[in-house]
Formats: C-alpha cells, sequence, structure tokens
C-alpha cells in the first residue's frame, strides 16, 4: 500500500507541472490582474501582455480589458497572434527602455500578427528604440494603433518576403521615419490605408528594395523630409492621398541603386517647403489628377503623365 501511494505521489506532479503550462485560444490582462494566473479569463487575467503572450496559443490573442499603462520590459512576439485592447480601453505601452523596440515581431515567417488599438508612445531620451520592428512575418496586420516619440515608428527591414496591412493609424513626432520598408530578399507587399504621419523627423513613409506599397486615403503632414519617398528598387503607389507642409511631398531617387518608380493619382500636395513632386532618379508617374499648388517649386526632375489604363 506503502508503495502504491508514492509511485502515485510520484506521476502527480508532472501531470499537475503540464497543466499549469497549458496555452489558451484566448487570453485576458487588466490593469488590475497579476502574472500568476493563467490568464485565460476575465476574472483571472494578467497583468502584461508579455506574461500572457506565452500562455497564448499560436494563431490566438491576447485582449487588454481596461484602460491604463503595460509591460515595463519590451515585447517579442515569436508566433502568429493577436495583440488587441477592448474597444474603449487607451492601453498604452509607454518606456523608455534603450534598446531594440517597444514590440518586436519575430516569428517562424507563416501566419498572422495582428496589432490592434494599442496606444504606443516613448518619452525622455536614451538609445534608439523603435515602436515596431518587424523582423520577420508571414502576414502583419496593424490596425487603429497611435505610434509616438520613437526613433522609427514601424520599421520592417527583413530578408524575406512578407505582407502587410496598415489600417487607420497614426505615426508622430518620431526622430526617424514614420514607416521605414526594405527587404534584402523576396518582396514586401504592402497596403497602407487611412493612415496619417505627422512631424516625423525624416520621411513619414520611406520605401527601399523589394517593396510593393499602395497607400490610399493618407497624409502626411509636417515631416522633415519627405511626405512620401521610394528610393533603391522600390515601388511606391498613392491614391488619394495627401502631402502638405513636408521638406518635399512626394520623392523618387536612386541614390543606392536604379529601378525605383512612383505613380500618384487624385492627390494633393500643397505647401512643401522645397519641392512638391521631386524625381531625382527613377520613375515619377502622375496620372494629370493631382492638385500640385503652392511649393517651394512645384515639380521638380521628370514628371511622366500616364493614362489611368
Amino acid at each position: 500500500m506503502k508503495l502504491t501511494r508514492i509511485i502515485s505521489a510520484f506521476f502527480v506532479v508532472p501531470i499537475c507541472f503540464a497543466l499549469a503550462q497549458a496555452q489558451s485560444p484566448r487570453t485576458f490582462i487588466s490593469a488590475h490582474g497579476v502574472d500568476n494566473t493563467d490568464c485565460g479569463s476575465f476574472d483571472l487575467p494578467c497583468r502584461s501582455f508579455g506574461v500572457a503572450l506565452a500562455k497564448t496559443n499560436a494563431g490566438g490573442e491576447v485582449i487588454a480589458l481596461d484602460s491604463g499603462i503595460y509591460d515595463n520590459s519590451n515585447i517579442v512576439i515569436s508566433r502568429a497572434v493577436t495583440m488587441a485592447a477592448a474597444p474603449g480601453a487607451h492601453v498604452e505601452l509607454s518606456n523608455a527602455v534603450n534598446q531594440n523596440a517597444r514590440i518586436t515581431v519575430n516569428t517562424s515567417g507563416a501566419g498572422t500578427v495582428m496589432l490592434r488599438n494599442l496606444y504606443l508612445s516613448r518619452h525622455g531620451g536614451g538609445g534608439p528604440v523603435n515602436g515596431i520592428s518587424v523582423n520577420r512575418v508571414g502576414t502583419l496586420q496593424i490596425e487603429n494603433c497611435v505610434i509616438e516619440g520613437f526613433d522609427q515608428g514601424i520599421d520592417a527591414e527583413l530578408s524575406a518576403s512578407a505582407i502587410v496591412f496598415i489600417h487607420n493609424t497614426l505615426v508622430r513626432k518620431c526622430i526617424g521615419d514614420g514607416i521605414l520598408m526594405d527587404t534584402t530578399a523576396g518582396v514586401i507587399k504592402a497596403s497602407i490605408d487611412h493612415c496619417r504621419f505627422v512631424d516625423n523627423g525624416a520621411n513619414g513613409i520611406q520605401t527601399f528594395r523589394n517593396t510593393r506599397v499602395t497607400v490610399r486615403d493618407s497624409i502626411a503632414l509636417g515631416n522633415g523630409l519627405a511626405g512620401f519617398s521610394v528610393d533603391n528598387g522600390g515601388n511606391l503607389n498613392l491614391e488619394n492621398c495627401e502631402a502638405s507642409g513636408n521638406q518635399d511631398g512626394v520623392q523618387v531617387s536612386d541614390f543606392l541603386s536604379p529601378g525605383a518608380v512612383v505613380v500618384v493619382s487624385n492627390s494633393i500636395v500643397t505647401n512643401n517647403g522645397h519641392n512638391g513632386f521631386i524625381q531625382s532618379g527613377g520613375v515619377f508617374q502622375s496620372l494629370g489628377n493631382n492638385v500640385v499648388r503652392h511649393n517651394g517649386t512645384n515639380t521638380a526632375g521628370t514628371i511622366t503623365l500616364i493614362s489611368g489604363t
């Protein structure tokens, strides 16, 4: 009898441990939560995204239930998952950690990572920290977010293909670019709509190698260099956009390597300090239905008029 009890006790411990490490398809965090729960219910939420992510299945989601400032440490997303705030909650990731990025996305290259309804801010000096850095991902979706005060707002510098959707997002007051996209292999296919890029130190959007980016219904205002810029073999399409109060409105160049193309249609480019449209390399194409007025110089370089077919 004693031997039976000893054997039974021996096997109970690892079973309980395995249950404690189980992951859920949906986890919850709260400003009033604690990180020693399983995060799996409204009644027992965790306190931080970092802890909840480790307890969430691939393809699952972490939901912040209420307003607050979350996670003192930077966050690394290593598999397909959703990080989201509940509607109406102000969920802020704010710190001055002088390394890497507030959120780093580095998955196996499969599945979808979604960031929704989040407020990322950085206050104070120190070394370079990006708002969101993307190292590798299959598909990235960013919706209804604010990204403020970082080195780069969204920095997608890859060595593989990716698909990127950015919707209804504000990137402002970053030291460098609002968005930077570049890949040394494969192609980044990106769709950006209803976004604003305001008062960034460099470009609102900067695209480089192997990028195929379409921007619709978006505004670049007061950026230190160009509102929208493409270089080094990238491809940028702008439709129904505004570029105003920047150094340059829309720019295409080939400082690093040839092949860059920008196509602009039905857009307003005005009150930029230097140039409205500027082509200093690559190909600049306009459908001829844009409003380019009241810039330092409205057009510079070769602007090619094309039809919409």
